[in-house]
């Protein structure tokens, strides 16, 4: 996916038309949003708490590339 070192910035769409960024993401941070998405959990990165059934899409870059 990305190499361990590199931060990454996730952007999450919600079906209210809302946009959030997390800024700063590791790895971890996408493989355990995957995790608690798919079980239909309460995704939890940085200081935001998002609802699955209230996301539309997330898109993961790299910091680098979003300077």
């Amino acid at each position: 996916l990305f190499r361990s070192n590199e931060t990454m910035k996730i952007l999450f769409y919600l079906k209210d038309g809302h946009r959030f960024e997390a800024l700063g993401c590791s790895e971890e941070d996408v493989i355990r949003l995957a995790s608690q998405f798919n079980n239909g959990h309460l995704m939890r990165v940085k200081r935001l708490y998002i609802n699955p059934k209230e996301l539309i899409s997330l898109v993961v870059c790299n910091d680098e590339d979003n300077q």
